[in-house]
């Protein structure tokens, strides 16, 4: 197996647990960043939109606590980014000020906090120094929170929901680009204390079922593309958030990102299925709800804030994820089908999946299979199923590879 071994040291500043819910003010500043401009200029407030909505939530609301700042990427100086991501309890008013570099101070961005207090166990200060990102701090008055950069970085501000974290991801200064062995991300979905979906009666769980499938495609991407370096986000049962996933492969400059996961639905299911997904808006229901389910929101949640995230999405992106997408989808069918010929195709669609939010290269999410459709799920209990369907993902993404 090519694997490179995952690590998790990534800069981490420990926060409480955040299970609330944003109320109407997280909504409105929901509407109002939904209507900015897809390039925020600085010191451009999310709501200044709808101050007069703005104005009469301001005391209907209560105070925002921060619990946590976590910083996601990778232990290595030269890596080309990092994620840096503000855990709250309630939904915070916020504005975002690019700043230059003016005298001993680096470029920054500044998150301006409004009617919000910090935990204890947040530190004032925590150095970084890796994928452009030099320290993460806090400041008054008015809480702020302060990135600074290294020369040459940039960051780009987003928020998601359900709970409500404001997201800021960091790029390093443009490198030369050099030529060397194509690196693919496998991330296995779930894990931990969020197993996924599941069928008791055939003893499946995705978390596990997501993890020997990622392990069955780097083993045989080894062996049909060597040349290949394959790294997998876990490789055990771990907890890992959907915010780290893709910020290890922006940090590593992944060729490509696939998170891999198996499909269920509360209701009967006639049929199963393959589907690829890529990151973008819709209105299809089945897929908003599978969506909601993957992100461990609402349906509404995902509804209401897909217009947003899809603002930030490059279109370029978007474009080579429409081509790898399609190998995959392909090439994951014909492997299926040589064990499970009735195995059907779903097709390619998209959806509003928080772990491929921010990717900077081709990136989508595979439903394998159906673990609550019973023939598949009698199939996704044998090896030889599990090992054809690993073949043709790594077809899928070698052939896209070898396309580029």
């Amino acid at each position: 197996m090519t694997g490179v071994e995952p690590s998790r040291k990534h800069a981490s500043i420990p926060g409480g647990a955040n299970t609330s819910k944003p109320g109407l003010f997280g909504l409105l500043l929901l509407v109002a960043a939904c209507q900015a401009d897809s390039h925020p200029r600085p010191d451009q407030a999310l709501v200044e939109s709808v101050p007069e909505l703005a104005e009469s939530a301001k005391t209907e609301r209560q105070k925002a606590l921060l619990t946590g700042i976590d910083v996601y990427g990778t232990a290595e100086e030269n890596a080309a980014g990092a994620r840096v991501v503000l855990l709250f309890e309630g939904a915070p008013l916020f504005r975002q000020k690019q700043l230059p570099a003016e005298g001993i101070l680096p470029p920054r961005v500044a998150i301006e906090l409004e009617d919000t207090e910090w935990g204890e166990t947040v530190p004032v200060s925590q150095s970084i120094g890796r994928g452009g990102l030099k320290r993460v701090r806090l400041a008054t008055p008015n809480p702020r929170v302060v990135i600074d950069l290294e020369p040459g970085a940039t960051g780009r501000v987003f928020y998601l929901t359900d709970p409500y974290r404001i997201v800021v991801d960091v790029s390093a200064t443009d490198r030369r680009v050099i030529k060397r062995r194509p690196l693919v991300v496998l991330d296995p979905g779930h894990g931990g204390h969020e197993p996924g979906a599941a069928n008791d009666e055939h003893g499946l769980v995705e978390s596990g079922l997501a993890l020997v499938l990622a392990e069955l495609t780097a083993e045989r991407l080894g062996e049909i593309m060597p040349r290949a370096r394959v790294m997998l986000t876990r490789s055990t049962d771990v907890d890992l958030s959907l915010e780290e996933r893709c910020a290890l492969a922006n940090a590593m400059e992944a060729d490509v990102f696939i998170s891999i996961h198996l499909n269920a639905s509360p209701e009967p299911v006639r049929r199963g299925g393959v589907t690829t997904f890529v990151l973008d808006t819709t209105n299809n229901r089945q897929a908003l709800r599978l969506a909601a389910r993957e992100n461990g929101t609402r349906v509404a949640e995902v509804t209401g804030i897909q217009s947003l995230l899809a603002k930030h999405h490059r279109k370029g992106q978007l474009e080579g994820s429409l081509n790898l997408a399609g190998k995959i989808q392909r090439h994951t069918l014909k492997g299926g089908r040589a064990v499970f010929p009735e195995l059907a195709d779903r097709g390619v669609r998209r959806a509003m999946f928080y772990v491929l939010v921010g990717a900077r290269m081709p990136a989508v999410l595979l439903e394998a299979s159906f673990l609550t459709y019973e023939p598949e799920a009698r199939a996704l209990s044998t090896r030889t199923y599990r090992r054809a369907l690993a073949h043709g993902i790594a077809s899928g993404i070698a052939s896209y590879l070898h396309s580029r």
